[in-house]
């Protein structure tokens, strides 16, 4: 049988509502914890328009956003700037020459040869040639129509082989790159040949239905340069 001491206490039991006191014993002070975002210093805005001014900069010369920011940038010693790129390669394409080199081994380079030396006896050279630097009107009509028999080029003699016509065969433009480039390559400084050139030749010439011979050729024109040549 237990026995009540009446200097003893009970515990006090709080109600489930009652609010712990900061006096009673088993009360602990939790510190304070500052927000992570409330306890850091914010950056200034300036350094954001700043960062992403230059991060857009970045992008656009990697992007090709317009032109915008190209000239900005070093694109590195002796590199032409890219916004002419697109300019330079489109005009490198067109040009006559570069036309007509392609032409020229598509159509002639497997007889006159890749560097116009031709062979013995059978194709003449076209470096330093009277028929090639003269006369653009003669050199239209020999192309559009062939050339058969012998002919003299540079003191020697050519021509056992024919040479065939190539009117309706490549266009006009074709032909006129075409000898644009042989007037201007292996040492030749001729003026280029226009596709209105060839077409007047082709007029002139409708009613020729064989090709030319050497004899012929010198009535169009004698050896030597053209009048109406342009040089480049």
């Amino acid at each position: 049988m237990s026995q009540h001491n009446p200097d003893v206490q009970p515990p006090h039991v709080p109600h489930p509502n009652e609010a712990i006191q900061p006096h009673a014993p088993d009360f602990v002070e939790t510190p304070e914890v500052s927000s992570a975002l409330g306890g850091q210093e914010r950056l200034p805005v300036w350094l954001y328009l700043v960062c992403g001014f230059a991060l857009f900069l970045t992008g656009s010369s990697f992007t090709g956003f317009g032109n915008f920011g190209l000239g900005l940038l070093d694109q590195g010693q002796g590199t032409p700037s890219l916004a002419g790129n697109t300019g330079t390669e489109t005009a490198a394409a067109n040009d006559p020459m570069t036309l007509g080199k392609k032409g020229y081994g598509t159509y002639c380079a497997s007889c006159h040869t890749a560097s116009g030396e031709g062979q013995p006896g059978k194709y003449p050279p076209l470096g330093n040639s009277e028929w090639v630097i003269g006369s653009k009107e003669r050199l239209a009509a020999i192309v559009l129509h062939g050339l058969s028999g012998p002919v003299t080029v540079r003191g020697a003699s050519y021509g056992s082989d024919q040479m065939p016509p190539w009117s309706g065969q490549i266009s006009n433009a074709k032909i006129a790159d075409i000898l644009t480039y042989l007037r201007g390559s292996w040492g030749n400084t001729m003026g280029p040949v226009t596709e209105d050139e060839i077409n007047a030749a082709q007029a002139k010439f409708v009613s020729q239905t064989a090709p030319w011979c050497e004899a012929d050729l010198l009535k169009i024109a004698p050896h030597g340069l053209d009048p109406t040549d342009k040089k480049p």
